[in-house]
């Protein structure tokens, strides 16, 4: 349902009187209102209205209201939506370097993980994103990437000639080859159906996803393997953006600040939901070190492969997230 932030809005007209021709701009996601994402869009819209003395204000539409996420990244591209939050496949669509984030063990652990989004990204995508159409105002966290199927694959031999759902993005799709199984890029209408008929018996999906979703019912064995970390974007429309005001601008960029909290949020709500999934009869395996070693040394082979994926723009991209990496291990 969407939801117009009227409460900073009402307060500043109470006592300044309403702003005339203020500015009204769509946000659309695919997230429902009652998840982290939803918060952290009311936040900002929120925040956004306050910053401005009410002059812009967002509508925040969820739930794929305005269409799903690849329908609204193309919309954006072309001007014909004013915001969105996109997945990390949806926003690269967009952007296909975008897509190097969700590499296999791109990251050592959470800690680079973060100081790369909190730091670097601008610096590797603003430019192509503004190529693209997009004005790139922040990053945002979905979640860790696990494996639920049928049975644990602590190793990946375990998986070997498996058919395993992936999202319909080359990185997924190659992690997955890379390790032995064979791969079906699926969208995510097609993917319980796909488990319960069989034709897949596993599915790659970050954790709020795949307990949320109600996936380990059918694919109750949830191996970590944290084999990669989705970022999303919270994008603008350079269209839109050229017809704003600096003072709007400055309130959107600062604006986007409110959304701090969802990192912990986000984390917060994987534990709860694994938690939620193991009382329902599904198994947590967590991979030792040697097991996640042999990951990583059987996917390795793959990045090639993916770098060379997203295009011409890809190894200019993967140098400047490997650079970054450098920059945070100091």
């Amino acid at each position: 349902m969407k939801t117009s932030i009227f409460a900073a809005t009402a307060a500043i007209a109470l006592c300044a009187g309403a702003t005339v021709g203020a500015t009204e701009l769509r946000l659309g996601m695919s997230a429902p209102e009652q998840t982290p994402w939803g918060a952290a869009a009311n936040a900002v819209a929120a925040r956004v209205a306050e910053l401005s003395g009410g002059d812009l204000t967002l509508s925040v539409y969820f739930n794929n209201e305005l269409g799903d996420g690849q329908t609204m990244a193309r919309q954006l591209g072309r001007g014909r939506l004013d915001m969105a939050m996109l997945s990390n496949v949806e926003a690269s669509l967009l952007l296909p370097e975008f897509g190097l984030l969700n590499a296999p063990y791109l990251f050592t652990d959470l800690a680079e993980t973060d100081c790369v989004m909190d730091n670097y990204l601008a610096t590797t995508f603003d430019a192509g994103f503004e190529a693209a159409g997009a004005v790139f105002l922040a990053p945002f966290d979905v979640g860790a990437m696990q494996i639920f199927a049928r049975r644990a694959y602590l190793t990946p031999a375990d998986i070997a000639s498996e058919s395993i759902r992936t999202s319909p993005a080359p990185t997924d799709t190659y992690f997955i080859q890379a390790a032995g199984a064979a791969a079906v890029p699926l969208g995510v209408p097609d993917t319980m159906p796909a488990l319960r008929t069989g034709t897949v018996v596993g599915i790659t999906t970050p954790i709020i996803m795949g307990v949320a979703g109600g996936y380990f019912s059918e694919a109750p064995e949830i191996t970590m393997t944290n084999h990669s970390y989705q970022i999303g974007a919270l994008l603008i429309s350079r269209r839109t953006w050229d017809g704003l005001s600096d003072a709007q601008r400055d309130a959107l960029r600062e604006g986007v600040g409110a959304m701090t909290g969802l990192r912990a949020q986000v984390r917060g709500a994987e534990q709860a939901l694994l938690a939620r999934a193991e009382g329902a009869g599904a198994h947590v395996n967590t991979l030792s070190a040697d097991d996640l070693a042999a990951w990583r040394e059987a996917v390795a082979a793959a990045l090639p492969d993916i770098v060379a994926s997203v295009g011409a723009g890809g190894d200019a991209a993967w140098a400047s997230l490997q650079e970054a990496r450098a920059q945070c291990a100091q």
